[in-house]
């Protein structure tokens, strides 16, 4: 019995060893060549010009930067030279098939999808927010989190 109770131990560090095996991008770091589909399982293109990346690592951020592009013209984020990525690996397959998938092929604008665990992981995040991450050069600026819709509205602006 009381190897049982070692199970939520060995599991949680298991979970901290592998966060700590991901190195998480940093000001000054290179943004790293993603090999990523978007929502119509089409290679995404990550423009020369980047000037900056829309990151959503769970619901609570996709939901605020989908009412955000919603209200764009289709092809904001190219004329801005920005990307939207997020980060789906936790949705279960089915939900994904099913229903996510067919709701974001809907969308006008490209979305970068993360499907594995490993796929954007280098990219920092805050639960429930969007990281903006500013892209000079092909550096990565200072990551800012945007948590509530008139944050982001100022800050896409």
């Amino acid at each position: 019995m009381k190897k049982l109770s070692l199970l939520p131990f060995v599991l949680a560090v298991c979970a901290l060893t592998a966060q700590a095996q991901t190195n998480v991008l940093r000001t000054g770091d290179t943004l790293p060549a993603l090999k990523l589909n978007d929502q119509h399982d089409k290679p995404a293109v990550m423009p020369a010009d980047l000037r900056q990346v829309i990151f959503a690592a769970d619901n609570g951020g996709a939901g605020l930067v989908t009412a955000w592009l919603d209200a764009q013209p289709k092809d904001w984020l190219a004329q801005s030279k920005r990307v939207y990525l997020a980060d789906i690996h936790k949705m279960p397959g089915l939900i994904t098939r099913m229903f996510a998938l067919p709701k974001l092929r809907e969308k006008p604008y490209p979305i970068v999808l993360g499907r594995e665990e490993a796929d954007l992981a280098m990219l920092p995040r805050k639960k429930d927010c969007v990281t903006l991450l500013p892209v000079n050069a092909g550096k990565i600026g200072e990551a800012a989190f945007v948590c509530d819709a008139p944050a982001l509205q100022a800050a896409l602006k």
